[in-house]
């Protein structure tokens, strides 16, 4: 069994977020600081890997470390059908798109891969399977907010929505431990907004202060909680879309050592699955394809090349997902790298698209796996009313 055989130069910095000080602020009338803390499993756990300790990284992610009985690999293995979620199309999307055919839990097999080094990922250098690691990390803990956020609505129960607050902020009380906002998708979305001057992250903390307002007494109003939740996932979809787009157009820049090739590729290719199930599963499948490093060891790179396919497939379909597109990511500098005079997406439900783009689809297995995932996707759609270290 192989573990990481070098230590990745990796390290979280402490966000203390820019939306916090502009005073958008979240607190939440339960508590759930037990619940924040699994995020510095995560962040130990990096620690660790920079260490060179794969040994005491991997057991913290088995048996956890700073929450008492709860670990990330019981958070990747959640069975939403066994926990009776009524509503299960957000993780069958996922699943359907990423099961691995072992009869794991595709988070949680992901994290074992990479973490080994072999599986999925044998052949990969280290630089490639620890960053895959640990961004699949942040996948864990955004599709655990999800769950939360499901719990809240079916169970109209508000320390749920709490909850999906502290899995996705990390520790937000100093006196619990100094790393708050930190270790956690809402640390992901700091950084990329640094990156591209939007406010995701604001637009997230906003939707969670409007889905506790639905909660009054004994009552609670699930229109109101169910838009706050769905403003809550656009928000993150939009941060992890970014992710993906400049990750993409790094990996395969012109003189690269193979260390940073891999780093770029997998930290691009995992933060797109940490926001796939959110998004049009045509562009899903496609972007799965084509981005995906663990089946192209002997591809020949041609700069911005696998960035613009995905690009031009965006602009093939009426939305990235969820009504959002790239007009409202703030990512213009796409246009000069890929030829591009403007964000016209698709009219329509569905574009035609072009017979290149579609040509680099894999036939055998699509149609199940596409019809799966599509599934999936309109059931929840139609209940809708500075380089950073994250």
């Amino acid at each position: 069994m192989k573990l990481f055989a070098a230590p990745l130069l990796l390290a979280f910095s402490a966000v203390h977020a820019a939306a916090e000080e502009e005073g958008l602020t979240y607190t939440p009338n339960n508590d759930v600081t037990a619940h924040s803390k699994i995020a510095l499993d995560q962040l130990d756990i990096v620690d660790l890997i920079k260490a060179g300790n794969a040994t005491d990284a991997l057991d913290i992610y088995k048996n956890g470390k700073n929450r008492e009985g709860k670990s990330l690999q019981g958070m990747a293995r959640k069975d939403w059908v066994a926990a009776e979620i009524e509503a299960v199309s957000e993780y069958d999307a996922n699943a359907a798109l990423f099961n691995q055919g072992d009869g794991e839990p595709f988070l949680d097999s992901f994290n074992l891969d990479a973490m080994h080094c072999n599986g999925t990922f044998a052949g990969q250098n280290d630089a490639m399977c620890a960053i895959s690691a640990q961004k699949n990390l942040l996948c864990t803990g955004l599709l655990y907010a999800q769950y939360e956020g499901v719990q809240a609505i079916q169970y109209s129960n508000e320390k749920n929505w709490d909850e999906l607050f502290a899995f996705w902020n990390g520790v937000y009380d100093e006196t619990v431990d100094t790393r708050v906002n930190s270790g956690g998708p809402g640390a992901v979305q700091q950084s990329r907004d640094n990156d591209f001057g939007t406010s995701f992250r604001q637009d997230s903390l906003q939707a969670i202060i409007d889905g506790q307002a639905a909660f009054a007494g004994d009552s609670v109003n699930t229109a109101k909680l169910t838009t706050a939740y769905e403003a809550f996932k656009k928000a993150n979809l939009a941060t992890f879309v970014q992710a993906t787009l400049k990750y993409s157009s790094l990996f395969d820049a012109a003189g690269l050592e193979q260390d940073l090739v891999d780093k770029k590729w997998g930290e691009g290719y995992t933060y797109f699955r940490c926001g796939a199930g959110l998004m049009d599963p045509e562009l899903a499948l496609y972007i799965n394809y084509v981005l995906d490093p663990r089946d192209k060891m002997d591809m020949t790179l041609t700069a911005k090349e696998t960035h613009c396919k995905i690009v031009n497939k965006m602009l093939s379909l009426p939305e990235i997902g969820m009504g959002l597109t790239l007009d409202d990511l703030n990512v213009q500098s796409i246009k000069e790298d890929c030829g591009i005079t403007d964000f016209t997406h698709a009219e329509g439900a569905y574009s035609k698209g072009s017979g290149n783009e579609r040509a680099y689809i894999p036939v055998i297995g699509m149609f199940v796996v596409f019809g799966m995932y599509v599934a999936g996707y309109y059931v929840v759609t139609k209940a809708q009313p500075t380089i950073n270290k994250y």
